[in-house]
């Protein structure tokens, strides 16, 4: 697939941002803004491409992808076509995960809202050891920085769980990722 202009544009911009904000410690947030219509998973697959390409780049890397509704279903699959050829990134749903943690170069699918339900599967502790935050805790145990992206974000900022709590702040306090990339073409700051 060939990129437009733009495109490409905003994938070099993303990327020297990225890089930046991973050299600081503490999560840091990015906020990805482009037009409906204008290729927004696109280039993030190909972003992503080139992140865990990048030689610059020493850390390894995980990334958890999160959407709206059935939105992480339509977003994997585009990923793993995106991804076909190349294999640069492996896109996986929670049951998918090896060794109960994200891989390096490994993406986790989720619906950001079941995520904020407390009675959720994912979400509470359970005789396997196979919850969010045991694979988080796995994960980061191998030095590997988690990258989250949290896909329309502005349906997550005006979302409130039970407790009145913005939906968005309680998922990014929860992951507590070393990066956070919100992605609209309406971000709510």
């Amino acid at each position: 697939m060939k990129l437009k202009i733009y495109q490409e544009n905003a994938i070099d911009d993303l990327l020297n941002k990225t890089k930046k904000l991973l050299g600081y410690s503490d999560g840091k947030k990015l906020v990805f803004k482009s037009p409906t219509g204008s290729g927004k998973t696109i280039m993030m697959a190909e972003f992503l491409k080139q992140l865990v390409d990048d030689r610059e780049i020493r850390q390894s890397l995980g990334f958890i992808w999160t959407a709206p509704r059935q939105l992480h279903i339509q977003s994997r699959e585009k990923l793993e076509n995106y991804f076909e050829t190349s294999r640069a990134l492996k896109c996986s749903y929670f049951e998918d995960l090896d060794d109960r943690k994200i891989s390096e170069n490994e993406i986790l699918f989720f619906n950001w809202e079941s995520i904020n339900k407390v009675d959720n599967i994912y979400i509470r502790d359970n005789e396997q050891d196979f919850n969010l935050s045991k694979v988080l805790g796995r994960t980061k145990e191998e030095g590997r920085k988690i990258i989250l992206i949290i896909d329309e974000s502005h349906y997550a900022a005006g979302a409130r769980d039970k407790k009145g709590e913005q939906a968005a702040n309680k998922l990014r306090e929860d992951i507590n990722a070393d990066l956070t990339i919100e992605v609209s073409a309406t971000p709510i700051l």
